[in-house]
């Protein structure tokens, strides 16, 4: 990195360090760090990796839980049409009775709430998975950002560092890459 570039860095990292949110602001030793570590460039490749990455997974994840929600759209339509059904041949029943009629509605009602409650749980189940899965790909992306010799960023789930973390992968985010030497 030639020293006009580690300067330009080193101003953008300390303009973006002016505005920090408490608790992660940036002494000069680490601003000039975090210029160094960006000098080849490779930290920008890593960091669009990642977010692809990121984007992937979100978007499989999205569609993953579109896929039970439909399935459970499907099972309440599919219930729906049975219980209209049961219930008309209930009303053309030589048999009918108003307390059919009560007992068969009251039915209806504990099929279509345990369905609800069903369609609750599948999707409190998977957004829990969610939770783990989003939680080890932090954890990874820690790890990938530790090796490539970004300043503080090492495996935690204190919540201040995470912080700091976010705040220093915004300020690169902010950053031009380098030019090709």
């Amino acid at each position: 990195m030639t020293a006009e570039t580690k300067k330009s860095y080193i101003e953008k990292i300390q303009a973006e360090n002016s505005v920090a949110p408490k608790g992660c602001s940036l002494s000069y030793y680490e601003v000039e760090k975090l210029a160094e570590s960006l000098s080849d460039g490779t930290v920008f490749g890593i960091m669009s990796e990642l977010k692809d990455i990121q984007h992937i997974k979100l978007a499989s994840l999205e569609k993953e839980r579109d896929g039970i929600l439909e399935l459970f759209q499907n099972r309440k339509q599919r219930q729906e049409k049975s219980q209209a059904e049961r219930y008309e041949r209930m009303l053309n029943d030589d048999n009918f009775l108003p307390q059919h009629e009560e007992a068969l509605l009251k039915e209806f009602k504990s099929d279509s709430t345990k369905l609800a409650a069903d369609e609750k749980s599948a999707l409190r189940k998977f957004d829990l998975g969610v939770l783990e899965q989003l939680d080890q790909q932090v954890e990874d992306q820690q790890k990938y950002l530790e090796i490539a010799g970004i300043p503080f960023m090492n495996t935690t789930s204190d919540s201040d560092t995470i912080k700091k973390q976010m705040f220093i992968i915004s300020i690169i985010e902010n950053l031009p890459q380098p030019a090709a030497d």
